[in-house]
């Protein structure tokens, strides 16, 4: 038995083929889309427009000569101290300073969190979080306020 090809078939082979190839790639970009929005940073754009208040302000930190250490430590199964040691410029520990951190992960900002520490003495200040997911995350450490700090430091950490 023979079967002839006839031209609504061809046709028909070719709206499944190409309908099931649109189909695929909606559902594609639609899962991409929902789950990541490829911005590293809110609102990029103007962020690259204050890059030189960015550049002023790091000269004016490096003027200060501090440094700081940003430590990460899984205490124990259900919580993880974040601490921050502050020195000057002549290596003496800085107490007394108004240290936040926040926490960034680097394939979701959905994650992100920003913590007040608390001080611990001899310049060092402290956090302890219960959630911490496993995984990369970049520490920011800041001394100051949030939108002007007077020094920043950052760190990437694996917690596993």
């Amino acid at each position: 038995m023979t079967f002839e090809l006839k031209g609504w078939h061809v046709l028909a082979m070719l709206l499944a083929f190409f309908g099931v190839t649109i189909a695929v790639n909606v559902v594609f970009t639609t899962y991409a889309l929902s789950t990541f929005s490829g911005e590293d940073v809110s609102k990029p754009y103007l962020r690259g427009l204050e890059y030189n208040k960015t550049l002023a302000a790091r000269a004016e930190q490096a003027k200060l000569n501090w440094s700081a250490s940003i430590d990460v430590v899984r205490a124990d199964s259900s919580g993880t101290d974040v601490t921050v040691a502050v020195t000057g410029a002549n290596g003496e520990a800085l107490s007394a300073l108004d240290v936040s951190a926040t926490l960034r992960r680097p394939t979701d900002a959905r994650l992100d969190r920003t913590l007040t520490l608390t001080a611990i003495g001899e310049g060092r200040y402290r956090v302890r979080i219960d959630d911490l997911a496993a995984g990369q995350w970049d520490v920011i450490a800041r001394v100051g306020a949030a939108e002007a700090p007077v020094f920043e430091a950052e760190r990437r950490v694996l917690l596993k």
